[in-house]
């Protein structure tokens, strides 16, 4: 496996669970990641909606964005932005995954520059 040059172990799940269920949270605080199955692919991105803070592991998937299960803001799994309803709130943030065997690896490459 290629690991991100720089980046935190967000965790690890079964992709075996990933594509039975599609949406699977895992824990990070303070905010869990959801790792997502839709078209294919394996997609991280943060958990809480940024409109109202709703688990996006209780919505649903349509094509390649999942479905907050409050409101029904639509995000990108593949880049976090936000496609419905525009203006209302800001993109989700994303993280990085890699397939380890049958793990599914998530990985926060954010990192923070202070001048």
């Amino acid at each position: 496996m290629k690991s991100p040059k720089s980046g935190k172990l967000v965790g690890r799940v079964k992709l075996s669970e990933v594509k039975e269920k599609e949406l699977v949270r895992v824990p990070y605080p303070p905010f869990d990641v959801l790792v997502a199955w839709a078209g294919g692919h394996v997609f991280a991105i943060e958990d809480a909606c940024n409109h109202a803070g709703a688990s996006l592991a209780e919505g649903w998937i349509e094509e390649d964005c999942v479905a907050c299960p409050m409101h029904g803001y639509i995000f990108e799994l593949r880049t976090g932005k936000l496609v419905r309803p525009r203006g209302l709130c800001g993109d989700q943030r994303t993280y990085e995954v890699e397939i380890e065997d049958d793990d599914v690896v998530v990985y926060d490459t954010f990192s923070v520059v202070l001048v």
